[in-house]
């Protein structure tokens, strides 16, 4: 196929699936602090001072198929930027892949383990700006597909 006006990706999609992979390789640096730090470490880092012991313990209870789900979400975000940057309309299934597994992570920390309870409101923000960044790379992946920027 070869490529028309309509297809050619502007600087805005670039600006974009660069961003998007940026978020992939921020959020695969959090899971791979889970097995580089102690969970005290962890939280110091992650979570306000008044929350860090209940934080700390809420991260060392963390089960193993609840981190590979968060695992699988960062890797995936990262396949899906890296989809994007290539063309291909594979990055838009490896982004609705991220955001379930994502969302199998947040269910097991919020209503299964009551994360709230240990988290600081602009961390607990943080999460749903990152629900809002996949949803919005959903969409991103659907629009450019649509549009025939995606192959």
């Amino acid at each position: 196929m070869t490529e028309t006006a309509d297809t050619k990706p502007g600087v805005l999609f670039w600006g974009v699936a660069i961003v998007l992979l940026l978020w992939g390789f921020a959020t695969t640096w959090i899971y791979v602090s889970y097995f580089l730090e102690t969970p005290a470490e962890f939280a110091a880092t992650a979570e306000i001072p008044a929350n860090q012991a209940g934080y700390a313990a809420y991260i060392a209870g963390i089960p193993w198929w609840a981190i590979g789900a968060g695992i699988l979400a960062a890797l995936t975000r990262v396949a899906g930027a890296v989809g994007l940057l290539a063309r291909r309309g594979w990055a838009l299934p490896v982004y609705v892949v991220s955001l379930a597994c994502f969302g199998i992570a947040l269910f097991r920390a919020f209503v299964l383990a009551d994360a709230a309870a240990v988290m600081s409101p602009q961390h607990i923000s943080t999460e749903v700006l990152f629900v809002a960044l996949g949803v919005f790379a959903i969409w991103f992946g659907r629009a450019n597909r649509r549009r025939g920027v995606l192959r």
